[in-house]
């Protein structure tokens, strides 16, 4: 793991979003919550075909648990296709999603004890810092962009997630270009699923040339030729530093199935 000082010194872009980040959103929280730390000791790192990460068993057994128990009522879940930047209508995908805490949003975040936990444990400065430095180079790379230019205000998003239908759940996608790292976390497959599930509800990456595609550029996953295929498990997260290459999508399409999962986000936003 990359140290905090070679970090400052190797990676100054990636060093003061970090040091931005425990001043503004990891500042008051518990030491105690920091208990996704030792999931990353299992975490499996891979360069292909870019770099990305899974870790099973990432929540604590009960929070997972807790999790599940408590997964907000469907009628608390909005078309992911209302919030997209840009053109709403160029999304692909069946996603519903229901927002548990937008840091710098407007409305207050969910505050029951289990997403309370949940939101701070992956919050926590701590794991935030222990994460990136596991991607310093591709995430100081990434802060380098022109786009990037004006956005030094750290933020974070967490997202409880659901993927049902007949129709794609994500199409192949670069994630939008402020979102510097996303964890989705697989939690259960419900309804008729088959030897073909954990492939179509897991995340399929593509091969992608720099440039070749634009972020938050949507189109079908079955126009790509999958390059890897990360397969769903119960609390397995996939884990992706965001670039100009990262390419990936959810296939879905099996009419019955319903898939829940936690996305985080961690943002580089405008003052």
């Amino acid at each position: 793991m990359t140290t905090t000082g070679q970090t400052t010194t190797a990676h100054p872009r990636l060093a003061r979003y970090l040091d931005g980040y425990q001043q503004v959103i990891g500042a008051d929280i518990p030491a105690g919550a920091a208990e996704l730390l030792p999931a990353l000791d299992r975490l499996n790192v891979h360069d292909a075909p870019f770099p990305f990460a899974t870790v099973d068993d990432f929540l604590p057994e009960d929070l997972y648990r807790s999790v599940l128990a408590n997964w907000p009522s469907q009628s608390g879940f909005d078309p992911v296709a209302r919030f997209v930047e840009g053109q709403p209508k160029a999304y692909l995908g069946n996603r519903k999603e229901r927002i548990i805490e937008n840091f710098a949003g407007s409305d207050a975040p969910m505050a029951t004890e289990t997403w309370n936990r949940t939101r701070l444990a992956l919050r926590h400065p701590e794991f935030v810092r222990a994460l990136f430095e596991r991607f310093a180079g591709p995430l100081e790379e990434h802060l380098g962009l022109d786009r990037l230019q004006d956005r030094d205000q750290p933020n974070f998003k967490l997202y409880a997630n659901q993927d049902t239908g007949a129709t794609e759940a994500l199409g192949a996608h670069l994630d939008a270009a402020p979102k510097l790292l996303t964890i989705v976390v697989y939690l259960q497959l419900e309804g008729n699923t088959d030897e073909t599930s954990v492939n179509r509800y897991g995340t399929a990456l593509y091969e992608c040339r720099a440039g070749e595609h634009d972020f938050l550029n949507f189109s079908s996953n079955a126009a790509h030729r999958t390059a890897r295929q990360v397969q769903f498990a119960p609390n397995r997260a996939f884990i992706m530093p965001n670039s100009p290459v990262s390419l990936h999508g959810v296939a879905g399409s099996q009419d019955g199935v319903l898939r829940k999962t936690l996305m985080t986000g961690y943002w580089a936003n405008k003052q």
